[in-house]
């Protein structure tokens, strides 16, 4: 039989065999490349507890619903997003729990046990890899890009920022005795609105032995702090498995030792993203003609200023109008206006008629993302424009039976006829000419014009040619390069103008008026009324000095504007009929630019000059509603007709208004362009204006701000609440406004010497900005309010941690500081032991302890005191009847977005559930309700009515928060909205709609149940006597009388199920005595000699009257007294 059973082998080695070749063998994952030679750094310190520095995504990395900043990663196999840069912790314990959604640690987990460096064994490699802008990708973020694809079957995934992280030949705590090491990797990955997390472990590189790790603890997956979490799939598997995950096949992916996770809540624009790779792609902008460009200084300065055209810009800013213009040769501008008129910004454009795709990036940086930087970064390349450089155009003007204003503002009138030079300019960009065509005024013995010519080149653009030509019924007909126009409705304007808009020109025709810009630096504007053309001239800047014609010579010397072209100059005091001979000498001879006339001009044509009309009486009538203007009166003493006349009047102030309005500027505002407050402090700011009659205001109301009218504002911050601060100067006298909108920047922080005043992130989408805070060594948080505590950062189980002073000592049997304990080094394996049946009582859980000599142990509930659950005595948290209330409330809100039902379920859910004490439970009613508002701006007001739902819980402040703070911290929620600006979800319902800010007003409070009544839903079940005890802070709790000084005079109480007992220590041989307290017999014995000298006394008192009795006794009916 033995030989037979030796026969058999070669026949079951040649099964296995088989079998190893036939089964499908699933291969371990293999790590990324790490170390030195792949340009990895290498971080290791040799102590216990270590973190890396941190990392600072220049795009943040979305994990679970927020955008985090900061990350840093452990020894003890985490990677940790801290709320703020202070709040640095190695955490070596895992909740023994897993993650749930009440964590308040963001941190991703890849390994999470309390690994130990401090001897010579190990190291940890690490890199990122920020590939924001396509033009370079190594292959690993390739590779990564691919997994991710793949096993979470997400689509065009491009990452952005990557971390690797990979920790080698890591030891188990304690390392000087401790077998085996584990060799691991983490990589987190984001596209900046997606973000994953792949968790590789070597195959075979995971050796930690179990048997050494005290509680089997170890803790995968992630927690994003704000209630998304994940465990690992091995959480509930038995120790040996959790501790090998390199050997654990996840049948999703079909690889060993590969977990995936997603990190990300929902999928989100990131504009920190977009706006960093718009200004990547920004080449320089030309340095000439930044400096050129301007605003009008007001809203009625730039409808006047023709060079400008009214436009729509985007949904983001209606209450505002705006009013752009653009050159080749110098870019564009647009200028944002308030309702007062107020400039409110200007910003540059590269290309035409292309305003919202040009304003996108500036929402992108310094709208939508809290980051001033990147603003700051959008103004270099994007500097706001003001109006301090503006220089209005200069006009000139040619209208009635001619009379020109020449562009240094002289006035004369010349009736010549033929096809004229108006005006030849021309600068280092462009040249520009203007020529006119008379015609006879119908019977009189004077000319009017009845078409324009212009043409304009620049060294970017080719000749544009424009015509303008009168038609029957004060009707024109424009022409561009010798074709006609086809003007079509601009449908965006109000007023219903029409616009044809090709490169290099942009014309609008507003009935019998049609106004030209010729490469947004020359402006034509021609008129037809009483069947005569009026028009006037706008030259820019770039043109004084070089200009010639009719329209003079533009120098600011009206001496030399009756300039001939042969040099020769007349004087302004001239006749009327020297100045005609003067004007027929800028006549074309050849063709002009308006084509070979139709008509047949009479030869040594003379008009008719003022004088001689005014020397025939009987058309004084004509000229009786002129009050005196030359123009008019001769227009209808040559013409006849008084309303042409009028008419020319009317023109002629239209001008001079233009001319008055252009040159009339607002008040300026001085002062302090950055504002720095401390909560709770006042600053006071003086502010002054150039302008005598001036007002200051606030466009706005804050409680925290002051203004009075002589500029005077005292800042007093008491919240964070967002608003945007907008100081007006308003003049009196012609109503010109201005505006300041100053950086306000507000400090926090818990001391006012921790305030970094230039490192700032703004709050929601206003102009204030928070400072941030440079915590000491004992304190952090985003305002330095929170004390570093020992502990912060969990015990080792079952190990208490005392406030102020740390963990307590290890467990016995155990070594360590409390926070870290391992066994000693000689404790026996116990693998052969099992616990007796029923060893431990109340529901115990029975374990054999290494601790103990492998002799078996209870871990109880937290009510009792004792090894076996027997005595009780500890507090412990009630339970709670399934009935147990909720917490229910009413919200009116209003948005003007128009959103669904389950948009505003979301988004009010989303607000709520992240409240700073998290009970939030569901909205049971979302309604809309039938009453709009309409909104000057064109849009629609919708309110709404949700009923929300909290639930109460006994431990913790959550009553208290519920029943005294939870309406405040509503209306707060509410103020503090856009936190990441407009976001988008890949799938359901979005929840980013914008609620207009509420007030207490709008909370109502519908159900609210008060502490005694809660109390009547939780029970002490359990041993007798416990009863419930409410703090503010904790809530309820189970107490025992033990736990309140029950015993006296020293006893030790003792809680039994029939309720608590005293025991007194007993002493001596037999243990005859029973212990009393150091005081209590001083107490008796001082107590005692004060009895016994007591009863002295009154004994001699008696004594000493009784004896005086006897000797001073007399009779009463005796008349002497004698002694008996």
């Amino acid at each position: 039989m033995r030989w037979a059973h030796w026969r058999r082998v070669p026949w079951v080695f040649l099964s296995c065999l088989c079998s190893c070749f036939l089964w499908p063998v699933v291969l371990g994952v293999t790590l990324f490349p790490y170390g030195s030679h792949v340009g990895d750094q290498e971080f290791v310190r040799r102590i216990v507890d270590f973190t890396s520095p941190l990392f600072k995504p220049q795009i943040g990395f979305p994990f679970g619903s927020s955008l985090r900043d900061f990350l840093y990663f452990t020894d003890n196999g985490q990677i940790i997003f801290p709320e703020s840069k202070y709040q640095i912790f190695s955490y070596p314990n895992p909740p023994l729990r897993g993650f749930t959604g009440w964590d308040h640690v963001a941190l991703v987990a890849p390994f999470w046990d309390d690994a130990d460096f401090s001897t010579h064994r190990g190291t940890i490699f690490y890199q990122t890899y920020e590939t924001l802008y396509d033009d370079y990708k190594p292959l690993v973020v390739q590779q990564v890009e691919s997994w991710i694809e793949k096993f979470t079957n997400t689509w065009n995934y491009k990452a952005r920022w990557t971390l690797k992280v990979t920790w080698v030949n890591a030891p188990a705590y304690p390392a000087r005795w401790t077998r085996g090491t584990n060799t691991y990797q983490a990589i987190l990955s984001t596209d900046g609105s997606r973000s994953f997390a792949l968790f590789l472990y070597q195959s075979g590189g995971m050796q930690w032995d179990v048997t050494q790790r005290p509680g089997n603890w170890v803790l995968m997956g992630f927690s994003s702090g704000d209630g998304y979490y994940e465990n690992s799939p091995l959480t509930f598997h038995p120790a040996w498995e959790k501790y090998r995950p390199d050997q654990f096949l996840n049948s999703n992916l079909g690889l060993r030792g590969l977990q995936v996770y997603k990190l990300h809540r929902e999928e989100r624009p990131n504009y920190r993203l977009w706006c960093l790779q718009w200004l990547n792609r920004q080449p320089q902008w030309p340095s000439w003609g930044w400096n050129q460009i301007s605003c009008p200084c007001s809203w009625q300065q730039g409808l006047w200023d023709l060079r400008f055209q009214r436009v729509h810009i985007g949904w983001w800013h209606l209450s505002s109008r705006h009013l752009c213009s653009f050159a080749s040769w110098r870019g564009g501008v647009c200028c944002s206006y308030g309702p007062w008129g107020e400039l409110l910004e200007g910003w540059r454009v590269q290309s035409p008629w292309q305003f919202d795709q040009e304003l996108e990036p500036q929402l992108w940086c310094c709208h939508w993302n809290d980051q001033p930087s990147l603003c700051t970064l959008y103004q270099q390349r994007r500097p706001r424009i003001g109006c301090a450089g503006y220089q209005a155009p200069r006009p000139a003007w040619m209208f009635g039976d001619p009379h020109i204003t020449t562009l240094d503002r002289v006035n004369y009138t010349f009736n010549g006829l033929g096809d004229f030079l108006l005006t030849q300019a021309q600068d280092g960009n462009s040249s520009f000419l203007l020529q006119g065509r008379t015609a006879l005024t119908s019977s009189a013995q004077a000319s009017n014009f009845i078409a324009f010519a212009a043409q304009y080149n620049s060294s970017s653009l080719g000749p544009i040619t424009v015509q303008w030509f009168l038609e029957p019924n004060d009707t024109i007909d424009v022409r561009l390069n010798h074709q006609t126009v086809m003007f079509e409705t601009n449908r965006e304007d109000a007023e219903g103008q029409e616009i044809f808009n090709t490169t290099g020109v942009v014309m609008i025709r507003n009935g019998s008026l049609v106004t030209a810009s010729l490469d947004g630096t020359v402006i034509i504007s021609v008129t037809a009324l009483s069947n005569i053309l009026h028009a006037s001239c706008n030259l820019p800047e770039e043109y004084r000095n070089h200009t010639e014609g009719l329209l003079g010579v533009w120098n600011d010397n009206p001496d030399d504007d009756f300039k001939m072209p042969n040099g020769t100059t007349i004087s302004q005091e001239s006749s009327e009929e020297m100045i005609f001979h003067y004007g027929m000498t800028w006549k074309i001879d050849g063709t002009s630019l308006l084509g070979k006339r139709d008509d047949n001009l009479p030869s040594n044509f003379t008009p008719v000059f003022l004088s001689q009309l005014l020397k025939n009486n009987s058309n004084e009538n004509l000229a009786s509603e002129c009050n005196g203007n030359e123009q008019c009166i001769y227009d209808a003493l040559a013409t006849g007709n008084t309303q042409t006349g009028l008419h020319t009047s009317m023109i002629f102030r239209t001008y001079q208004q233009m001319n008055t309005t252009l040159h009339q500027f607002p008040p300026s505002i001085d002062g302090h362009r950055v504002m720095e407050a401390y909560v709770g402090q006042t600053t006071r700011i003086e502010y002054t204006s150039n302008s005598k009659d001036v007002t200051f205001t606030l466009r706005n109301d804050y409680t925290d701000f002051k203004l009075f009218e002589n500029g005077t504002l005292l800042w007093t911050p008491k919240s964070l609440e967002p608003f945007t601060l907008e100081i007006l100067a308003r003049n009196v006298k012609d109503n010109l406004s201005s505006v300041l909108q100053p950086k306000t920047v507000v400090c926090a922080c818990k001391g006012e010497k921790q305030c970094l005043y230039n490192q700032t992130s703004w709050v929601g989408n206003s102009s204030l900005e928070v400072a941030s805070c440079q915590c000491d060594e004992n304190t952090f948080g985003h305002y330095c309010e929170h004390s570093k505590d020992s502990c912060e950062e969990q015990c080792f189980p079952n190990v208490k941690c005392i406030p102020g002073q740390g963990c307590e000592g290890c467990p016995p049997n155990m070594t360590g500081d409390g926070r870290h304990c391992a066994f000693l080094k000689d404790s026996e394996l116990c693998q052969n032991e099992s616990c007796p049946v029923n060893y431990c009582y109340n529901q115990g859980h029975c374990y054999i302890s290494h601790t103990l000599g492998c002799q078996p142990a209870c871990t109880c509930p937290p009510a009792f005191t004792d090894t076996r659950c027997f005595l009780a005595g500890n507090n412990f948290t009630p339970t709670v009847s399934p009935e147990f209330p909720l917490r229910v409330i009413q919200l009116l809100l209003s948005e003007e977005e128009n959103a669904s039902i389950a948009e505003v379920n979301a988004s009010v859910a989303y607000r709520l559930a992240n409240l700073d004490v998290r009970a939030f439970l569901w909205n049971s009613k979302v309604q809309k309700m039938g009453t709009t508002t309409a909104l000057v701006s064109g849009r629609s007001l919708q309110h709404w009515t949700v009923i929300s739902e909290f639930q109460y819980r006994p431990r913790g402040p959550v009553i208290d928060f519920l029943n005294n703070r939870l309406l405040d911290a509503v209306v707060e929620a509410f103020f503090l909205q856009a936190s990441w600006g407009r976001w988008k979800r890949s799938e359901g319902p979005r929840n980013n709609v914008v609620f207009h800010p509420i007030s207490r007003g709008d909370v109502h409070s519908l159900k609210a149940l008060n502490v005694s009544t809660l109390q009547t839903y939780l029970h002490c079940k359990g041993y007798k006597d416990y009863h419930l005890v409410y703090s503010p802070q904790d809530g309820f709790t189970c107490m025992s009388p033990c736990s309140a000084g029950y015993c006296e005079h020293g006893g030790q109480c003792q809680h039994l199920p029939d309720g608590p007992h005293c025991i007194y220590t007993p002493w001596g041989e037999h243990c005859e005595h029973l212990s009393l307290k150091l005081g209590a017999f001083f107490g008796i014995l001082f107590g005692a000699l004060g009895a016994l000298l007591l009863l002295g006394v009154i004994v001699f008192v008696v004594h000493r009257f009784w004896v005086s009795k006897i000797q001073y006794s007399y009779s009463l009916d005796s008349a002497d007294a004698s002694p008996q």
